[in-house]
C-alpha cells in the first residue's frame, strides 16, 4: 500500500535511464485476477485536492492524457496524474485529486493508459509501471515496476514505440469481460490470469508490437496488421483485447486478439484447427480445458474487421472501451467535429454507422484527411523480406502437429527442429510448401504446395506464434522461431477435389482426408521445417 505521507505531489526523483525506477518491486497487479470491479470511495477524501486550472472538464476519449473506466476519469496534467469519481451522464463531475504514488514516481509521467481494474504510465524514460485496482477503493491503488517473464517478476518493461496516440493498456479480465468468442463465434472463457498486453505501433505503423508482463521483455511479439500486416496506422486504441486503429486517411480496422485466444498459449487454453460445432460449449475454463468432448477455441484467431468511413470531420484521438461483459460488448469513440462544433463519433463495434455528440471541448488529437473512398492501400508498408520453402514431412512419423495436439502436450513450447535432435525424424513426403513473403505476425497467408509429378496445388497456411520465456528478436533472423499451424484447402477447392486428381491424392496421402491439417514449423530467415 501507499503511505499518506507519499500523496502529495513533488518534485521530480531522478532515476537511471537504462533500468525503471526501483522503489516499486511488487505490486497486487502481479497477483492477477484480483477482486471483482466494486469502485468503492474508501481513502478518496485522503486525496489532496488539484488546485491548478488546467484539468479537463469532461473525459470522453481514453487518449495518452485522458482516461476512464466504469468508476474513474484519469488525467494527466503536465506531469501530475489526476482523478476523480466518474460523474453519470448529466451530474456535476467531483473535484479532481492527485493519484497517490511514491516518490520515484512523481513528476516525472509522460504518458497514461487504463483498461479494467489496471492503470499504466509511462515515464520519460518510457519504462512501464502498473498501477493496480484502478477499479476499487483509492486505499487498494498500489504500484509495481516489474514487467515481463517469468510470471510478471521481470525486471520492467519499455514502451516498444513512440507513436504518440499509437499505444494502450488491454486488458480482458474473468470478472469484467468474462468471455471472448473464436473464429467460428463460439463463447470461450478470459482465465483467471488475465489477458493483459500493451499493443504499440512500431516502425512505420505497419507492425503493432505488443508488451504482455507473463512473456519476454523484447519486441518479439506481435499482432499481425490489417492487409497482411502492410496497413500503415497512424493511431491505436485498445480494450478488452480488442484493437482499434486508423491511418491518416481515417480507415479504420478493429480486431479482437490476444496471446491467450489466438492458439499460443497451450499451457492454459486448449485449442483446435478443426471445426467444433459438433461439440458443446463448455461451463467454463477448467472444463473446457479438461473435458475434450467439449469445444475448444478454434483457430485461426478472428482477422481484422474494416470499420465503415465516418462521414465527417475527424482526428487522431481513436478510442475503445468495454461496455459490460461478454464478448464484443466494445464502443468505439473518435474525435471529430460536425457543422463546425466539436466532439466525438461513436457507434458500437458491430454497428452499421457512426453517431455524433458534441461535447465543445478542445481537440486532443490532430485532424486527419478523412477521405469518403476507402484508402487503406495507399500507403502499404513492402511485403516481408522472407521467401521460404521445404519438403513436407511424410504422414507416418511418431510425432507430428497434430499427435501432440491429440496428445494433449503443451506443444507450443516445442520447435519441430527438437524432434530431429532428439532422433524423432521424418522422411520427406514427396510434397514441397512454398510460401512468398512469409511474414510471422501474420495469422493467415497464401502458400503453395508441389507435388511429386510438378503440379501445384493453392493452399492456404495459418500460424499462432509459439510460447518463448527467453528474449529473440522480431521477425526472422538465423535463430529458430517456432510457431504453431495448419495448412488448408480452401473450401472451394476442397468441395471440388475429385476433379483434380493431384490434389485428391495430397488430400488422401497428406491431408488424411480432412480440409485443414495441423502443423508445427520453425523459421529461419532462410529455411523452414514443418512437422
Amino acid at each position: 500500500m501507499v503511505a499518506v505521507g507519499l500523496l502529495w505531489p513533488a518534485t521530480a526523483v531522478a532515476a537511471p535511464p537504462n533500468r525503471p525506477a526501483d522503489c516499486v518491486p511488487f505490486g497486487t497487479a502481479q497477483l492477477p485476477p484480483g477482486a471483482p470491479s466494486g469502485g468503492g470511495q474508501a481513502g478518496l477524501t485522503n486525496l489532496p485536492p488539484f488546485t491548478g486550472q488546467n484539468a479537463p472538464t469532461s473525459i470522453e476519449l481514453r487518449t495518452p492524457t485522458t482516461q476512464f473506466n466504469r468508476f474513474w476519469d484519469f488525467a494527466l496534467v503536465g506531469h501530475d496524474l489526476l482523478t476523480r469519481p466518474r460523474a453519470d451522464a448529466g451530474a456535476a463531475a467531483e473535484p479532481w485529486r492527485y493519484v497517490p504514488m511514491p516518490e520515484c514516481l512523481r513528476g516525472r509521467l509522460v504518458a497514461i493508459s487504463l483498461d479494467d481494474d489496471e492503470l499504466i504510465a509511462v515515464d520519460d524514460n518510457g519504462w512501464i509501471y502498473t498501477m493496480d485496482n484502478a477499479s476499487q477503493h483509492p486505499v487498494l491503488w498500489n504500484w509495481t515496476s516489474a514487467w515481463g517473464a517469468p510470471l510478471w517478476i521481470g525486471p520492467g518493461r519499455q514502451l516498444p514505440g513512440a507513436t504518440p496516440n499509437g499505444w494502450a493498456l488491454s486488458i480482458s479480465s474473468p470478472w469484467d469481460n468474462q468471455t471472448f468468442t473464436d473464429i467460428a463465434g463460439r463463447i470461450h472463457y478470459v482465465g483467471y490470469g488475465k489477458m493483459t498486453m500493451v499493443p504499440t505501433l512500431t516502425g512505420d505503423g505497419s507492425r503493432i508490437t505488443y508488451a504482455d508482463p507473463w512473456l519476454p521483455n523484447d519486441d518479439s511479439y506481435e499482432i499481425g496488421g490489417p492487409l497482411g500486416g502492410r496497413f500503415r496506422s497512424t493511431s491505436l486504441s485498445a480494450a478488452g483485447s480488442t484493437t482499434f486503429v486508423a491511418n491518416q486517411y481515417g480507415d479504420m480496422y478493429t480486431r479482437t486478439f490476444d496471446f491467450d485466444s489466438s492458439g499460443s498459449d497451450s499451457i492454459f487454453f486448449r485449442y483446435s484447427w478443426d471445426d467444433q460445432s459438433d461439440k458443446p460449449t463448455a461451463p467454463n475454463l477448467v472444463a473446457e480445458t479438461l473435458d475434450r468432448s467439449t469445444a475448444a477455441i478454434q483457430l485461426p484467431a478472428p482477422d481484422w474487421v474494416h470499420q465503415p468511413k465516418i462521414p465527417g470531420e475527424i482526428t487522431s484521438a481513436i478510442s475503445v472501451h468495454s461496455t459490460g461483459p461478454g464478448p464484443g460488448r466494445r464502443e468505439l469513440r473518435v474525435e471529430g467535429s460536425r457543422d463546425g462544433e466539436t466532439g466525438f463519433w461513436h457507434k458500437d463495434l458491430s454497428a452499421d454507422s457512426w453517431d455524433f455528440t458534441p461535447t465543445g471541448a478542445a481537440p486532443l488529437g490532430t485532424p486527419l484527411d478523412n477521405s469518403a473512398a476507402d484508402r487503406s492501400a495507399d500507403t502499404l508498408a513492402p511485403p516481408a523480406p522472407w521467401n521460404l520453402s521445404t519438403t513436407l514431412p511424410a504422414r507416418d512419423a511418431a510425432i507430428d502437429g497434430q499427435v501432440l495436439i491429440d496428445i494433449g502436450f503443451p506443444y507450443t513450447v516445442v520447435d519441430p527442429r527438437l524432434l530431429d535432435a532428439v532422433g524423432q525424424h521424418a522422411a520427406p513426403s514427396g510434397y514441397r510448401l512454398s510460401v512468398d513473403h512469409f511474414d510471422p505476425a501474420a495469422t493467415t497467408r497464401p502458400a503453395t504446395v508441389t507435388a511429386p509429378d510438378g503440379t501445384t496445388l493453392p493452399v492456404v497456411l495459418h500460424t499462432a506464434d509459439g510460447l518463448r520465456m527467453t528474449p529473440r528478436g522480431a521477425g526472422l533472423d538465423a535463430e529458430p522461431r517456432h510457431l504453431v499451424g495448419a495448412v488448408e484447402i480452401p473450401a472451394d477447392a476442397y468441395a471440388a477435389r475429385a476433379s483434380d486428381p493431384a490434389l485428391d491424392a495430397f488430400v488422401r496421402d497428406w491431408m488424411r482426408g480432412k480440409q485443414i491439417a495441423a502443423i508445427t514449423l520453425s523459421a529461419t530467415d532462410h529455411d523452414l521445417v514443418v512437422r
